[in-house]
């Protein structure tokens, strides 16, 4: 009997609600998660809905009764992680291994670790989600915090490579960093709605060094939860 955790590429369709041959193209391009069981090709449930959250898919089905009126909110993820500018980096490796050395919430001792699962999950499939935005976090929940949910938002001083979905360069970073995968996927899908909002993607785009980005998010995050 087929584990209902092993999706076929027709069901992965149906999942994300896209047509077969765009789910074939991103399987081609190495842009969607996939496994080799039994030297036949399939996808795992769980790191789908993972995928999905990073690239801004919403599978009410799967993920909505655990993210209905949860506390985890954005803004306060964001404004005590902090907002970073003119990060340095040529490339995915010099840009995370800056970030980790640069965020000051993470323990000195743990930041190689951390640095390694970051680079482990973009090899996986990139976090790029397309308009120069990318989502990095790693495949395994780290424990950094019982307590609260860090999203850094990071601007880079370079744009760089990032194998996006829409092929397009990563200028600014929205990195997780949570202690379960129920945090993780909640906070996805927080991201997800604020990167909707016109006004916020067009003060990512500014890169304005003021409080306009909290400001906003915390105006969305407002609205919905009215």
């Amino acid at each position: 009997m087929k584990s209902k955790e092993n999706l076929s590429i027709e069901e992965v369709a149906k999942l994300l609600d896209l047509p077969l041959v765009t789910i074939q193209r991103w399987e081609h391009q190495g842009k969607i998660p996939i496994r080799i069981v039994k030297h036949k090709k399939c996808f795992r449930r769980g790191e789908i809905l993972e995928w999905a959250a990073d690239h801004g898919f919403t599978i009410k089905a799967e993920i909505s009764e655990e993210t209905h009126g949860s506390s985890d909110n954005l803004y306060p993820a964001i404004k005590r992680a902090g907002i970073y500018y003119d990060l340095p980096g040529k490339d995915i490796v010099e840009v995370f291994e800056n970030a980790v050395h640069t965020l000051p919430f993470l323990a000195r001792p743990g930041r190689e670790m951390i640095l390694h699962e970051l680079l482990n999950r973009e090899e996986m499939a990139s976090t790029g989600i397309g308009q120069g935005i990318a989502i990095p976090h790693t495949r395994e929940r780290l424990q950094i915090s019982t307590e609260h949910i860090y999203i850094p938002v990071l601007f880079l001083k370079n744009n760089i490579k990032f194998n996006a979905i829409d092929g397009k360069p990563v200028f600014v970073l929205f990195m997780i960093f949570t202690s379960n995968t129920r945090e993780h996927l909640i906070i996805l899908s927080h991201i997800s709605q604020a990167l909707k909002d016109d006004k916020l993607l067009a003060i990512i785009n500014e890169k304005n060094k003021n409080n306009n980005l909290l400001n906003r998010i915390k105006k969305i995050e407002q609205e919905f939860h009215t």
